[in-house]
């Protein structure tokens, strides 16, 4: 974020203080709706903004955001994590691997253009017994397939 876009939504966040009743739910929410407008989407900064500046959670900012559908902040990457072991070579995680990199359009190591996902790749997720394996965030996903893992990106 520049300075004059920093300096636009402190100029926006502080128009909603009121050192005297203080900021509730509605008033937030408005904020929130005001920034999106101005920007797109809720920048990660403007929480942490708002939160100082209307004295209130970061937590409560992030359930409005969660409870409101139209609201959205910036893109959260989520981490592919596909096993390059041994037994998952052996079952064929190389040729895999390749086809991933083709699908997303990204090579290991990158973000998609979106900045959605970021490809990575592991010596082994051990669990070698169902591989191929590949891990998304935190989420463990065995006996691996192309059309299984774009079926899983789509969920998120």
């Amino acid at each position: 974020m520049n300075d004059e876009e920093r300096s636009l939504l402190i100029k926006l966040i502080t128009s909603y203080e009121d050192d005297f009743l203080g900021v509730d739910q509605t008033s937030l929410l408005a904020c929130l709706k005001d920034i999106q407008a101005t920007f797109g989407l809720i920048p990660e900064e403007a929480l942490s903004l708002m939160s100082t500046q209307l004295k209130t959670s970061p937590a409560i900012l992030r359930g409005l955001i969660l409870r409101s559908p139209s609201l959205r902040t910036e893109t959260k990457v989520h981490t592919i994590t596909l096993c390059n072991g041994e037994r998952c070579s052996n079952r064929g995680s190389e040729a895999f691997i390749r086809s991933v990199e083709k699908a997303l359009g990204i090579s290991v190591g990158s973000k998609t253009k979106d900045g959605r996902f970021e490809l990575k790749t592991q010596r082994c997720l051990h669990r070698c017994e169902f591989g191929i394996n590949v891990n998304i965030d935190a989420s463990e996903h065995t006996q691996m397939t192309l059309e299984k893992l774009l079926s899983e990106l789509k969920k998120i």
